[in-house]
Order: structure tokens, then sequence, then C-alpha cells
């Protein structure tokens, strides 16, 4: 279940807070431009385990609001972590972007590749890439930018 875990380090106290009482799991958290700072938005998905009755659903939960959007997928399908993806050019809210995450049917078959509006949770996938076998659920992903803009990963 998702918690949050405050720590004053002039205190040395820990105070938490239960943020829902799903089960959820491979959170992403937030945008990687917002680790160490306060961010209004996270990220995580329920129903990842393959033996789990659960529907399967990417979950965005407003840490202002308290409100959680989502995108549920089919009975038949469980989804992996979902890696936030910002959009590019110019200032964007820390919403914007895109969730990326791989979907595989409980039966073995094949998977796919999502993309999800991150400010949009509930519209559904904006782009998905079938995949030619199946993707493990639990298999885990890094976001990365156009790497021609880092000549030392060639």
């Amino acid at each position: 279940m998702l918690h949050r875990w405050t720590l004053d380090p002039a205190t040395g106290g820990v105070t938490e807070e239960a943020l829902d009482e799903q089960e959820v799991e491979f959170p992403t958290l937030v945008d990687d431009e917002r680790v160490g700072r306060h961010a209004r938005y996270l990220y995580t998905v329920a129903g990842a385990d393959p033996r789990s009755t659960d529907r399967s659903a990417v979950i965005k939960y407003d840490t202002a609001s308290g409100e959680a959007a989502r995108y549920d997928l089919d009975a038949d399908t469980t989804v992996g972590e979902a890696v936030f993806a910002p959009a590019t050019g110019g200032p964007r809210r820390e919403d914007d972007g895109w969730l990326i995450s791989i979907a595989t049917r409980r039966d073995g078959g094949a998977s796919q590749l999502l993309v999800l509006d991150a400010a949009d949770l509930p519209a559904g996938p904006v782009a998905a890439v079938e995949l030619p076998r199946a993707v493990p659920t639990g298999f885990h992903g890094s976001w990365f930018p156009d790497v021609s803009v880092r000549p030392e990963w060639h």
C-alpha cells in the first residue's frame, strides 16, 4: 500500500501517512527532474502480479487534491512499472509527459509497449506497439532522452 514518510532532519522524527488502501507496486514516484524536490504527482501500478485476480491499472496520484486517476487494463492483461518520460521543449507542467509501460497477457501471449499521456490517464494509450513476444511482468526500465545528446554513451 502507498504510504508517505516524512523525515525531519532537525528533530530526527518520522511521520507516516497512508495515501491509499489499494495494493500497488512499482512506484515511479515522480518525474526524474523532481527527485529530491516537492512533487505534486506520483505514479504506480496495481494488479501487476500475473497470479493476482485484481485488475491491472496505471494510477496517477495527485498529492495536492488527494485524487487518483487511472487507466484500467482488461482483466486478461497485467501491466509493469510505468516510467515517466518528460515532454521536451519549453516550460512544461509537472505532469507534461508520458508514462511508458509494458502490458502482458496473463496467458503468456505477446506483450504491448504502452504510451499513456501522464496528464490524462483515463483517456488510454496514445500509442500501443505490439511486441514480437511476451515480456515478463516485473521487467524494469528507465527513460533516457535521445542518446545523441550524450556522445559518451556511444
